[in-house]
């Protein structure tokens, strides 16, 4: 089952078009990670199949036209964590989790959404941060707590627009273990966009690498990132090599010339 299935979108602002006739999908389970140089619309995308901005062509998530949903109906089944987290500051940790339980409300009180915030304080490994105020943790727990949020959604689809932005090496790797751990545990759907590629293939079943000009590739990480193809979309030459702790591509680049 596809739980997204993009046909020919198209993404104009003004007299510039910024997407043109894209079309992908993604399987239930899957990792899809989005990958190109500044400025080719990732973010772009991300707000068209989410509804924010116009779009031509066709959006369906598990079957339904986008069109036919209502934002409620939507967060039930898709969560994404922006690059800015955009959570009051004298919200405390849980009451910031508990923000992802909107989609579900209702008049009476309802102990699954106590019992689902707790889980995703759990996973997250923030119960011990559940009473402290937003201001009061780090970068990486502020990412987590976002996660956390996004996740009390109870989604089947995550999108998620550089979650790694801002983070030093340790909240990094912890940040993408945690988002292997959940995708294991949960089935979860991801999209991703990425900057760091070698991450990318790292946390990825498949890439979808943008470039300009139309340019695009889509595939398994090991067919997607070839140093022709990388030379042809960013204009840097750049050695592609397995990891040998995981086996997946890691990309260097040549900073000096040939």
């Amino acid at each position: 089952m596809n739980v997204l299935e993009v046909d020919k979108l198209g993404v104009r602002y003004g007299s510039k078009e910024i997407i043109k006739a894209l079309s992908f999908q993604l399987s239930a389970g899957e990792s899809l990670g989005v990958l190109g140089p500044n400025g080719v619309g990732k973010t772009t995308l991300i707000r068209a199949i989410t509804g924010i901005l116009p779009y031509s062509g066709t959006v369906r998530f598990f079957g339904k036209d986008l069109k036919k949903y209502n934002r409620n109906e939507i967060a039930k089944k898709v969560a994404v964590m922006g690059q800015r987290q955009e959570i009051p500051t004298g919200f405390t940790v849980k009451e910031a989790v508990a923000l992802g339980r909107l989609p579900h409300s209702s008049r009476k009180v309802n102990p699954r959404d106590f019992q689902v915030v707790n889980e995703a304080l759990e996973i997250t490994e923030l119960t011990n941060l559940a009473d402290n105020t937003l201001d009061k943790i780090s970068g990486g727990e502020l990412a987590r707590t976002a996660l956390a949020r996004a996740l009390a959604q109870e989604p089947e689809l995550l999108i998620l627009d550089e979650p790694t932005a801002h983070l030093d090496m340790r909240h990094i790797a912890g940040l993408s273990k945690l988002l292997l751990q959940i995708k294991k545990e949960k089935r979860l759907s991801y999209l991703l966009i990425l900057h760091d590629i070698s991450l990318a293939a790292t946390l990825c079943d498949r890439l979808l690498l943008l470039g300009e000009k139309d340019k695009l590739f889509l595939g398994y990480p090991e067919e997607v990132l070839s140093a022709e193809i990388l030379e042809q979309t960013y204009g840097v030459k750049s050695l592609v090599t397995a990891n040998p702790l995981n086996g997946q591509p890691t990309v260097f680049w040549n900073f000096e010339g040939d």
